[in-house]
């Protein structure tokens, strides 16, 4: 009797071999995929790459497009926003 309720204790809720943990699995790969994309892309045009890893990461393709659309920054306003950030620090 103990180990038939052993057993039943031990079954998983959803089976690791169904095509629903493929599915998510795949999701999440791609996901991660397109953060680290968006993100390497920001960089490259001088943008944070972690809040561009983030906005890849939930929005994906969408946000791969935005990041590809968006401007580069010029050298005058990463000089700009790294002052305001230690005016900011400062006080």
């Amino acid at each position: 009797m103990a180990l038939t309720t052993l057993q039943f204790l031990a079954k998983p809720i959803i089976p690791w071999s169904s095509g629903w943990t493929f599915l998510l699995f795949g999701i999440l790969i791609v996901m991660i995929i397109c953060g680290t994309w968006t993100g390497a892309v920001a960089a490259r045009k001088k943008r944070s790459m972690q809040w561009w890893f983030i906005i890849g990461f939930f929005l994906t393709i969408i946000g791969l497009i935005i990041v590809y659309s968006i401007k580069p920054l010029t050298d005058e306003q990463v000089a700009a926003i790294q002052k305001a950030k230690e005016a900011k620090k400062g006080g």
